[in-house]
């Protein structure tokens, strides 16, 4: 408990100060990297205030073939924390929307161009999906979470379509990216539920979505989850678990 509520008051304290600087850096400099940089330190922060340890492997995937769409798995909020460091600095992700809703936070992700989707709107969604798509053909990757939202105990869950649109309709590598352990230095249940441990970050190869053009998205789908799966832990993954959700974005 009382590592969790250190967590928590390090959480905040940090977003306060580095979202505001980054906000009103932002607004000097639209769109600067500066966010990412500032991200990577409030994410460092929270890391040390959890006793997270992040293990990366396969980074060299994470910068050999940019700009891409990055498709990982979401354990618990500290698979944000654990990815930032490890992403260019040019990266953006798509975050659902009441992210953007929390002061100095979402004033530093609206500012510096994160992508917010809104899931529940399939309209708004896809706009937000068309947007991240011209974001990547204009040069910069993207990280969308394959599930949408983050996993209820820990396993992986089906995915969304959406990432997957994304990437068909960039036309640019995908690079699987596997998350482990998270979901138990931060369990189910609220941020007070902290435990310290090992996060490991496995950037996959990419693979060439140009290839499952025109109507692979299934194909593509598979194919991140296998590289996800092999990456996960036994217990980290539901072998009666559905692989894709027939309509969600």
């Amino acid at each position: 408990m009382l590592r969790g509520i250190w967590t928590f008051v390090v959480f905040v304290a940090a977003t306060v100060v580095f979202g505001g600087t980054a906000a009103a850096w932002s607004l000097v400099r639209p769109g600067s990297d500066i966010v990412m940089r500032l991200g990577r330190v409030w994410s460092r922060a929270c890391l040390a205030a959890a006793g997270a340890s992040p293990v990366y492997h396969g980074l060299e995937n994470a910068s050999r073939s940019l700009p891409c769409v990055f498709i990982s798995n979401h354990q618990s909020l500290v698979d944000i924390w654990s990815l930032i460091p490890a992403l260019p600095l040019s990266a953006r992700f798509v975050a659902k929307r009441s992210l953007f809703l929390i002061p100095f936070l979402g004033w530093a992700l609206t500012a510096s161009g994160f992508i917010p989707i809104d899931r529940r709107n399939r309209a708004r969604a896809v706009r937000s999906l068309a947007t991240a798509a011209a974001k990547v053909r204009g040069g910069r990757p993207v990280l969308l979470f394959a599930e949408g939202t983050r996993s209820r105990d820990g396993r992986l869950g089906p995915f969304k379509r959406g990432a997957f649109h994304l990437a068909l309709d960039a036309g640019v590598p995908v690079v699987p990216v596997a998350v482990s352990g998270s979901g138990r230095v931060l369990r189910p249940g609220g941020m007070f539920r902290i435990r310290p441990g090992t996060v490991r970050v496995s950037f996959a190869p990419p693979l060439d979505a140009a290839s499952y053009r025109p109507d692979g998205l299934d194909r593509l789908s598979a194919d991140v989850r296998a590289r996800i799966v092999e990456r996960l832990r036994p217990d980290e993954v539901d072998p009666g678990e559905a692989t894709l959700h027939p309509e969600a974005l």
